[in-house]
């Protein structure tokens, strides 16, 4: 792992970050949503550190937690309690090497999405919203064009009328738009632009 990337996780665990909000807030959703499902699997696309992993692992749910970074799925298998070990997988894949996904009734992305290169991102949310069946929800971010970051040319961002494209065939429980200057996790000034999404997939 890069030391960036390093610095990032260390700073996530110093801080003890809760779960994602779209995260809880979808699994509220889920606890009210009769699941009529063989396999509760979630995935935990761009998984980092694990804290989103660990919270669905938490309510019973299977999850696929995929990652670039071999370091993070190292992390997250080495801080697993033993009583969720058998509801874990992990894949060492970057978004750009995503060609399927597996069904699943929830799939997570928090501020992952952003980091796909922008020439493999509609391959990858097709593979994304192929694998979500009927009443499943996605849960995670993506990132507006006035975020700062937006000179990148390796990450993607999008407007407002994108973001209503690509959930086109969905149901926004909650799509918050927020633009703002702030602060990395690492403590570095930064102007945000960020979709906040739960979706339920009609």
């Amino acid at each position: 792992m890069n030391n960036s990337w390093n610095t990032h996780y260390q700073n996530f665990d110093q801080k003890k970050y809760p779960p994602a909000a779209t995260l809880v807030k979808t699994l509220e959703f889920l606890k009210k949503t009769p699941l009529d499902i063989k396999n509760k699997l979630a995935i935990d696309l761009g998984c980092g550190n694990g804290i989103d992993t660990f919270a669905m692992l938490q309510e019973q749910w299977n999850v696929l937690a995929i990652d670039k970074q071999n370091d993070s799925l190292l992390r997250i298998k080495g801080n697993i309690p033993a009583e969720h070990k058998d509801q874990l997988q992990l894949d060492l894949r970057a978004f750009e090497n995503i060609d399927t996904l597996p069904d699943a009734y929830l799939i997570n992305a928090t501020f992952s999405l952003p980091f796909c290169h922008p020439d493999h991102f509609e391959k990858l949310w097709h593979v994304i919203s192929s694998a979500i069946p009927k009443n499943g929800f996605f849960s995670g971010h993506l990132f507006g064009h006035n975020d700062s970051w937006n000179p990148n040319p390796e990450m993607t961002f999008h407007t407002s009328k994108k973001i209503n494209e690509l959930f086109k065939g969905y149901h926004l429980h909650f799509n918050k738009e927020i633009e703002k200057q702030g602060t990395t996790v690492s403590g570095k000034t930064k102007h945000w632009h960020v979709f906040h999404i739960v979706a339920q997939k009609k």
